[in-house]
């Protein structure tokens, strides 16, 4: 078996099997809480329907309107704030849901306006990592020569260090800022900061949705948008660095094993040469007389290298290429020296004993 496909297999299994053990630990952690909660619930339901004397549908009744009321407790969504915050949210697919579009009109444009825009960001990230990755090997080469280092060399280590303690300081960062602004714990900030800029999005904590912010606050909105673009441009630099790699790793090693499987005996699209030892040993020479050729190649297999094309048909360490041998005329050579886009005449002269006939070898297929 290959081995990009038992790397895929692999894959496979460690990804159910890292899904499993997520399962039976979110259910260790959070089905006892859920339960919890859920009775708490039922008791203060039976405590406000007793206490003012509500009927089962006013209830349920009065259970939606504060549900549709909660995103417009934050103040006004669909002005142009609120409008690029929410563009923001789509592109970059973190998706908290804390505002979604309430007419259809606005739900088609969403879509449309996706297909586009995630794309795009997406280029968008990976070309910014790519330049924040180059530009951090600069710096660290420039370190190490004015360190005196006798190497100055970047290694991989030495990226994937700087990229893991980027992505540390701007987690933390964001985690400080919004732990003010947005009256939230250290950790529940840093918790908001990670499930952003990892564009997961539960929307369990949503920056920009107390007291107005969106339309009261336009530094704190200038920075939570900045910030959500800087951090999404580290955490791609750090992704392109380990992700992409092990995914290059792969293509080359899929393109090797193609190469080395089209050179098999057994490939019809595989080249074998029979070359007798007389051949081998005869030394090619060439001169400018057409009448002088003494054999005429036109394997097609030479057409990506023509400088090499004239090769000598000596014992080299090459891939041998299958031809069949043809006796022509001269006269039918000399019509067929013009050059044609799948053929090409060698320079080389070889001489084959005391026999003048003209060859010409042909890939066979």
């Amino acid at each position: 078996m290959k081995k990009q496909n038992v790397r895929t297999l692999s894959l496979i299994a460690c990804t159910f099997t890292y899904l499993l053990v997520g399962a039976a630990v979110f259910d260790a952690l959070e089905s006892d809480h859920e339960m919890r909660e859920e009775e708490k619930l039922k008791a203060e339901e039976i405590r406000i329907r007793g206490k003012y004397n509500i009927s089962t549908e006013d209830y349920r009744q009065l259970e939606l309107v504060i549900l549709q009321s909660e995103p417009h407790r934050a103040g006004v969504q669909w002005k142009f704030a609120g409008s690029f915050y929410f563009a923001i949210t789509v592109i970059t697919t973190i998706g908290y849901g804390h505002a979604a579009p309430g007419t259809d009109a606005g739900k088609a444009f969403c879509m449309f306006y996706a297909v586009l825009g995630i794309p795009l960001t997406l280029v968008m990230f990976q070309s910014l990592g790519e330049r924040m990755n180059t530009f951090v090997r600069y710096l660290l080469k420039r370190i190490k020569k004015c360190c005196g280092m006798r190497n100055t060399e970047v290694s991989m280590e030495n990226m994937v260090t700087v990229g893991f303690f980027s992505c540390m300081g701007t987690l933390c960062i964001g985690a400080a800022a919004f732990s003010q602004c947005e009256e939230w714990s250290f950790f529940h900030a840093y918790y908001y900061c990670f499930i952003t800029l990892t564009t997961i999005g539960f929307g369990d904590y949503v920056a920009l949705q107390s007291k107005g912010a969106l339309q009261r606050k336009p530094f704190y909105v200038a920075f939570s948008f900045m910030y959500i673009l800087v951090g999404l441009t580290v955490i791609g630099a750090f992704l392109n660095l380990v992700v992409l790699r092990f995914l290059t790793m792969n293509s080359d090693e899929e393109r090797g094993e193609g190469e080395e499987g089209a050179a098999l005996p057994g490939n019809p699209s595989s080249v074998v040469t029979h070359i007798s030892e007389e051949a081998r040993q005869v030394r090619p020479r060439y001169r400018g007389e057409g009448g002088d050729l003494q054999s005429v190649c036109s394997c097609a297999c030479y057409r990506s290298q023509p400088q090499n094309f004239g090769a000598t048909l000596a014992p080299q360490p090459l891939h041998s290429i299958s031809c069949r041998i043809e006796e022509i005329s001269p006269s039918t050579l000399k019509n067929s020296l013009f050059p044609s886009p799948i053929s090409s005449v060698s320079p080389g002269l070889h001489s084959f004993g005391d026999n003048h006939r003209l060859m010409r070898r042909r890939k066979s297929v």
